[in-house]
């Protein structure tokens, strides 16, 4: 059985320098915000952070008040089974009803029975309305 709902995540722009992801995340946690999805990549020397949280609202005003340039984007939570084919089920009805998904990230524990997984798309209600008819 699938799960998503849309949701929000942060991205955020920073300088490519080792402790970077640390320092963001050390922003978040001390508050007691849990993050639970994140995906961070470095071109040149440009750094990119997108995370969720469970406290968005939280989260974005410390990084404001840190003077973060912050972006929001929309983006589809989904909860999968942690098992073989299954993330391949969902591309797969996504793109049966053509929609071209632009990132993907996610996470699992090893012996887990579900993964986690965030979906940012060209029409992420379309994505939505396609996973709830699986």
């Amino acid at each position: 059985m699938n799960d998503a709902t849309i949701g929000t995540q942060f991205l955020i722009r920073v300088d490519n320098k080792v402790g970077t992801l640390a320092e963001v995340m050390s922003l978040i946690s001390s508050s007691e915000i849990n993050v639970i999805g994140v995906c961070a990549y470095a071109i040149d020397n440009n750094g990119f952070i997108m995370f969720v949280t469970e406290d968005n609202k939280k989260a974005k005003k410390i990084l404001e008040e840190k003077h973060y340039d912050i972006r929001e984007e929309e983006v589809v939570l989904l909860t999968i089974e942690n098992k073989p084919g299954a993330l391949h089920a969902v591309a797969q009805r996504i793109a049966d009803v053509g929609i071209d998904i632009t990132l993907v990230y996610g996470s699992v524990e090893r012996k887990g029975k579900k993964s986690q997984v965030v979906v940012i798309s060209e029409n992420n209600n379309a994505v939505l309305a396609a996973i709830k008819t699986m």
